[in-house]
């Protein structure tokens, strides 16, 4: 293969050459283009960028900052179950390994939270088994009085 080098090379004039497109409106063009899933969230850049900042306050004090997160309507949780608290931990934790972040105090905290909405979620469905499922012989219906 023979590379020959481009001695008198210059770079297309903006203003003359309609093919010369700004990097912004690219951006936003492959943006338009991606399906709702692979397009960057805003409120999840957002959220990740305040719990960048939150970095060495320990995983209770990021727990309880999702937990207290509002949502759109500033009422209702943005959070409002176990499981989204661990969906949202796993999602942050996925981006702080994709970053190469595994090894830092905010991937740990943020496994940390993870892991406190995963006991709060294992201890509200072993609840509700224990509440709903039958008991066999010495259920309440079969007890004499």
């Amino acid at each position: 293969m023979k590379i020959e080098a481009l001695n008198n090379f210059t770079a297309p004039e903006r203003s003359g050459d309609p093919s010369v497109e700004p990097l912004e409106s690219r951006l936003l063009a492959v943006s338009r283009d991606l399906p709702a899933s692979k397009r960057p969230d805003p409120d999840f850049e957002r959220l990740y960028q305040q719990l960048l900042a939150m970095e060495g306050q320990g995983e209770k004090a990021i727990y309880e900052f999702l937990r207290a997160l509002r949502g759109a309507d500033g009422e209702s949780p943005a959070y409002p179950s176990a499981k989204a608290l661990m969906a949202v931990t796993l999602q942050v934790l996925v981006r702080l390994k994709d970053e190469g972040l595994e090894k830092s105090r905010i991937y740990k905290e943020v496994s940390g939270a993870n892991g406190l909405a995963f006991s709060v979620d294992l201890f509200v469905k072993g609840f509700m088994r224990e509440v709903f499922q039958p008991m066999g012989d010495e259920a309440w219906e079969k007890s004499e009085w």
